[in-house]
C-alpha cells in the first residue's frame, strides 16, 4: 500500500480562556463538535444595536477555533500510525487485524475531517483568495492525493473507486479548493454507500470551465443535506449546521470563493447520489 503523508497544521490557534482546563478529556463526537460550531455561529451572529456582544463573539470564536485546532494534530498522528501498522511496518498483520485497523482508520479519518470542516466553517473568511493567485496544477494528481486518503475506507467497505479524467489535465486554478471539496464529497459518498461504486468524473463544461461530479450507488442524499443545499441556492438565511452538514457548508464557502457552487444532480432517484460543481479552470 502506498504510504500517504498527512500534513499537520502548525499555525498558532487564537488564545482561549486561561482558566480553561486543557488537560480535561475533550468530547470529540460528531454531535459535540456540531453543537460547538452551532453555538459559535450563534454567538458570532451580528445583532444591530448590540455592540456589547463583540467581546463575547471574539471569545466564542477563539474557543471554537482553539478546540478544533487542538484536535487536528493528535488525529493526524493516529492516522499515520494506523497506516504504518496496516503496511506491516511493525510486523505481519493478520486478516482480522487488517479489518480492525481499517475500522480504526475510518473512524479517526471521519473525526479528523469533521474537525477540519468545523474549523473552516468557523473561519469562513479564510477562503478569501484575493491574495492567492491561480497556479498551474494537475487535476489527476489532486485525485491521486484524495484517493490515497480515502482508499483504506473503500477497501474496508469493499467499494470500488472509479476515476474518469480530462484529456488535457493541467489547469490554472486553486488546487487546494478542488482537493478539499473532492475529498469531502468522496468521503461522504463512501460513508453513505454500502455496496457498489463511487465514481469521480471530470469533464470540459464549455469555454474554460471544468465539471466535477461524485456519483455513488448508496442510499441517497440525506434529507437534511438536500434541504441545506436548496436553502443555500435560494439565498435564504443560513440554517443551523447539523453534524451531517458541516462538510457541505465548508464546500459551499470554498466554492463561492472561486465563483462556483455545490450542485445536487441526483434528480428524483431514491437511491444513489450525484453531487458536483462547475469551476473555471483554464488550460495551463
Amino acid at each position: 500500500m502506498t504510504e500517504t503523508s498527512h500534513h499537520v497544521h502548525t499555525e498558532r490557534a487564537p488564545s482561549v480562556d486561561p482558566g480553561h482546563d486543557r488537560t480535561a478529556p475533550v468530547d470529540v463526537s460528531p454531535e459535540a463538535i456540531a453543537a460547538l460550531v452551532a453555538a459559535g455561529a450563534d454567538a458570532l451572529r451580528v445583532v444591530p444595536g448590540r455592540e456589547d456582544r463583540a467581546e463575547g463573539q471574539a471569545d466564542a470564536l477563539a474557543l471554537l477555533v482553539g478546540v478544533t485546532h487542538d484536535l487536528r494534530s493528535p488525529l493526524s498522528s493516529m492516522l499515520m500510525l494506523i497506516e504504518r501498522l496496516r503496511a506491516g511496518h511493525a510486523g505481519p498483520v493478520t486478516p482480522l487485524q487488517e479489518q480492525q485497523l481499517g475500522l480504526l482508520y475510518a473512524a479517526a479519518f471521519g473525526v479528523a475531517a469533521l474537525t477540519s470542516d468545523a474549523l473552516d466553517v468557523a473561519r469562513g473568511a479564510a477562503w478569501d483568495l484575493r491574495h492567492a493567485p491561480p497556479a498551474p496544477f494537475s487535476v489527476s494528481e489532486v485525485w491521486h492525493a484524495v484517493r490515497g486518503l480515502v482508499q483504506p475506507i473503500a477497501e474496508e467497505k469493499r467499494l470500488v473507486l472509479r476515476w474518469c479524467g480530462l484529456s488535457h489535465d493541467v489547469r490554472m486554478g486553486h488546487a487546494r479548493v478542488v482537493h478539499r471539496v473532492l475529498l469531502n464529497l468522496v468521503t461522504n459518498a463512501l460513508k453513505f454507500t454500502t455496496v457498489g461504486t463511487v465514481t469521480v468524473s471530470v469533464e470540459e463544461s464549455g469555454g474554460e470551465s471544468v465539471r466535477f461530479s461524485v456519483t455513488d450507488t448508496g442510499e441517497g442524499l440525506p434529507a437534511a443535506i438536500r434541504l441545506q443545499l436548496r436553502r443555500r441556492h435560494a439565498q435564504s438565511p443560513r440554517p443551523a449546521v447539523a453534524s451531517s452538514g458541516l462538510g457541505i457548508a465548508m464546500c459551499q464557502q470554498m466554492l463561492e470563493a472561486v465563483g462556483s457552487r455545490l450542485e445536487d444532480w441526483s434528480g428524483d432517484s431514491v437511491r444513489g447520489t450525484s453531487l458536483g460543481f462547475v469551476v473555471p479552470l483554464p488550460r495551463a
